[in-house]
């Protein structure tokens, strides 16, 4: 499909996902709601001709309305016990503020300056959009008393339900809770004695037992301002949550307030469904976020009535006044700082039976909950656009890092070394990074230009610089599977005796990448005898098939070169289609495994951030197999793991007041820092001591062979002059008995520290840089010594045999130079600077 055709179909697309939900009503849904329409015009007229104490199941007093009436069989016989405890919990943090404000009031009376005068007004949010999250444990409040059985034909005639099973229902013993409280567009009804203010909160409830992020609903009810308390409930077919509301009130003032605004807000959105001609006019008060309507598709759920008293907030401004106003017109005063939002929660479901509350003072303990808490809609818009630009720096900063080491391996010697599986853990999770914003941009209004913005930053690093990098790495390392395939050919062949198609001998050239047929080290012993090169057949000239039939039909094979480039081209394509299909996948997984329990959820995704948090393994493993070091910067190796922890980091350990909303676990963080650190540790060990310092001897079948390039040079290979460096056995054969030194090397010996083996050292010119060279030599073992102890590390320190090698290089060819000064030549080209013989790669 040509680029043009696809951007239009995917425009078509969002076209048609954004676009509003205009279909009209069909006949049967009218009738809906005309039914619906009428039902609400007789739950506001009995609210409105009804007072104070006309609902009192006690008393055998009923409002004929759904879900208030005495046939429907609610446990309404728990609603005086959960609304005294709702006042136990308003009455304690009044009288924990006011004695509060006794002791600040003396402090106040004993300032000599005459300090200032303590306002007796409780300081409470008059508007409290935000976010409250915190955990919830079940009442003692109907802690023994069974759930009410009720029938649903009784209640809802006019309804079949598919199942009878309850939604919403919480079982499990303790949870988490988190309150989206919004109530920016309300008007407010004040009063003498109270004021009122309706509100819309949309509530996730979870438990031990739920699966996913538990269960979502929205709930609609009025907040106080003046005493700082608010009630919420759920509406639907089975309760008329919003008509009963007043009836659940705590004192008259607050059933009188919350009347007078009823008739006001409910009769407005009545008319406005009358003259409605769409289908979202079913159902104003749904408590279904996802599906609005509980008419169309009705399913059963337990009801819930909500009881929320803000905690006086702790501020040391002079009013609460001046706080909401600077967060909504911010003028940049340092002297204002908005204290989160805290309170105190009763749950009851008067269909389900059963009542939790909020965990915290005085019923528990700190250590298990501080009620709820959580920022202000403005303070959290405004750590969402901080977090946003963090990651913006993060993602710049990867992209500078990636840039710069992809500029350090930009020739075949240095891609080679790089393990491809490193670049794409890296890469897959720029795809998570760049996902991720994308959603927030979407969803979330407030940060959304920035989001898209970021994730165009990570799409950046994915597409054009670490898919580019894998590439780059898979082709240089191209040799290197060609050659493991073809070993695997000869093995399968050699044990099933099949015939076998042409297999080219393998020539002496050692490409950057593949050198399996590796030079033997410079000091091990070399065969005596001669023996003569096996001819290599060129592409030309080798036989399409081993067949011994003269009959054979031959056809002229294709270039070599135009085989190669076709077979290269299809590696690459199909490299980046498994490439986008893995990231896909776990994408698809990942977001799919928010459905999953909790326990589930949080061992995959733990899980998911061990294995990701291990990018630099598979470059340990690389480091090994290749018996090669320095394949990445440590600025690139330091930075990166740095960049890619810190959103682990916040997350783990920033407190529930803020953004993240995730559990506090240090020793997660702390076991994943140690993990990752663990991992630069290693490559910083191989690079001291080399790549397979620490791999015992019993395991080193399984490692290929490789060329030392620091091999410890003994003294007894002076005396036969066959393995040591060219320099070394030319100079000393030459040298005389009286120790003197020739123009190009000096000859020295001394005593070693109370040992009496003798450490010796050679020195001559590098033939790069031109500079003097010292090399250490083993000294030759005494005969008397025994051979139990003639052992290499015998009469040459720690730093000659570690330390002291790693500053020399030997090549196959016994030419010997500096390791920088060699390691810089290999990054350009693999052959001798003096011999211009291959060499294998480091």
């Amino acid at each position: 499909m040509d680029a043009p055709r696809l951007i239009v179909l995917i425009f078509l697309l969002l076209i048609l996902f954004r676009s509003p939900n205009t279909q009209a009503p069909s006949p049967s849904q009218r009738r809906e709601l005309e039914f619906q329409v009428a039902q609400e015009r007789h739950a506001l007229g009995l609210l409105s001709t009804s007072s104070y104490g006309d609902f009192d199941a006690a008393g055998n007093k009923w409002i004929n309305v759904t879900g208030l009436r005495k046939e429907d069989g609610y446990a309404w016989n728990l609603l005086p016990g959960v609304q005294e405890r709702a006042r136990q919990q308003a009455s304690m943090l009044v009288d924990a503020w006011y004695r509060s404000r006794e002791a600040r009031h003396t402090n106040a009376s004993n300032d000599t300056s005459g300090g200032n005068s303590v306002d007796s007004t409780i300081p409470f949010y008059q508007n409290v959009t935000g976010l409250i999250h915190g955990s919830w444990a079940r009442s003692e409040v109907g802690k023994d008393v069974p759930s009410p059985v009720l029938n649903l034909t009784a209640l809802v005639p006019r309804m079949a339900y598919a199942t009878t099973q309850y939604t919403w229902n919480v079982t499990g013993t303790t949870g988490e809770i988190l309150f989206r409280l919004d109530e920016k567009q309300s008007e407010i009804i004040a009063l003498k004695d109270a004021s009122a203010r309706k509100i819309t909160a949309t509530v996730t409830l979870e438990d031990e037992l739920s699966s996913g992020d538990g269960w979502q609903m929205t709930l609609h009810g009025i907040h106080y301002p003046r005493d700082g308390s608010i009630m919420l409930t759920t509406t639907g077919p089975r309760f008329a949550g919003i008509f009963a509301l007043p009836y659940l009130a705590l004192s008259k003032e607050s059933f009188v307030a919350a009347q007078h605004l009823l008739n006001h807000t409910l009769n407005a959105t009545i008319t406005t469904q009358e003259s409605a001609s769409e289908t979202d006019a079913l159902g104003p008060w749904s408590s279904s976020p996802q599906t609005p309507s509980d008419f169309t598709m009705p399913t059963p759920h337990c009801e819930y009535i909500v009881y929320l008293q803000q905690h006086p907030i702790e501020t040391r401004a002079t009013n609460v006044e001046s706080i909401e106003t600077e967060l909504r017109h911010p003028t940049g005063r340092l002297d204002i700082t908005a204290p989160p939002l805290k309170m105190s929660a009763v749950l009851f479901s008067p269909d389900c039976g059963f009542v939790i509350e909020s965990k915290g003072p005085p019923d528990f303990a700190p250590q298990y909950g501080h009620h709820l808490k959580g920022p202000k809609l403005e303070t959290y818009d405004r750590s969402s656009r901080r977090i946003v630009f963090a990651s913006a720096l993060i993602l710049c900063a990867e992209i500078f890092l990636l840039s710069d080491q992809m500029k350090d391996a930009s020739t075949p010697s240095t891609r080679s070394r790089v393990s491809f599986y490193t670049i794409g853990i890296m890469a897959i999770g720029d795809g998570f990074v760049c996902v991720a914003l994308l959603i927030i941009g979407v969803d979330y209004d407030a940060v959304s230009l920035p989001s898209i913005a970021t994730a165009f930053l990570a799409l950046f690093s994915l597409v054009f610089l670490g898919m580019k990098f894998m590439v780059d790495v898979w082709t240089v390392q191209r040799p290197e599977r060609d050659e493991r395939r073809r070993q695997q050919q000869l093995h399968t062949a050699a044990t099933s005796n099949a015939p076998l198609l042409p297999i080219a001998a393998p020539t002496t050239i050692i490409t950057t990448a593949s050198a399996d047929t590796l030079p033997l080290p410079v000091t091990a012993p070399r065969p005596t005898s001669s023996f003569t090169a096996t001819p290599t057949l060129q592409a030309s000239q080798e036989p399409l098939v081993r067949n011994e039939s003269p009959n054979t039909a031959m056809t002229l094979p294709l270039p070599v070169e135009t085989v190669q480039v076709n077979t290269a081209a299809r590696e690459v394509s199909s490299l980046q289609t498994r490439f986008c299909l893995v990231l896909s996948g776990l994408l698809f997984i990942t977001l799919y495994s928010w459905t999953w329990p909790p326990l589930l959820r949080t061992t995959y995704t733990r899980g998911l951030s061990v294995v990701y948090l291990s990018f630099y393994a598979p470059q340990i493993y690389r480091n090994i197999m290749r018996n090669c070091r320095k394949a990445l910067r440590w600025r690139f190796v330091v930075g990166q793991a740095i960049l890619r922890i810190c959103p682990f980091t916040y997350y783990y350990l920033h407190d529930d007041s803020h953004v993240s909303f995730m559990r506090v676990d240090s020793n997660w963080i702390i076991a994943l820092l140690a993990w990752l650190w663990f991992q630069i540790c290693i490559l910083l060990s191989q690079e001291l001591f080399g790549p397979r310092f620490f791999v015992p001897q019993a395991c080193s079948g399984w490692i290929p062979v490789a060329y030392d390039y620091h091999p410890i040079l003994r003294e007894e290979d002076e005396e036969t002059g066959s393995s040591l460096p060219i320099g070394l056995t030319q100079t000393t054969s030459s040298l005389p008995d009286d120790s003197s030194a020739s123009s190009t090397m000096n000859y020295r010996s001394g005593p070693n520290k109370g040992d009496e083996n003798l450490k010796r050292k050679k020195v001559l010119d590098c033939a790069i840089c031109m500079q003097r060279l010292e090399v250490p030599v083993v000294p030759r073992e005494r005969e008397s010594r025994s051979v139990g102890t003639a052992t290499a590390g015998i009469g040459v320190g720690v730093r000659d045999l570690v330390f002291g090698r790693r500053a020399y290089m030997v090549t196959p060819c016994r030419h010997i130079f500096h390791t920088m000064c060699l390691e810089g030549w290999l990054r350009y080209r693999l052959q001798c600077p003096i011999c211009r013989d291959n060499l294998p790669p480091l």
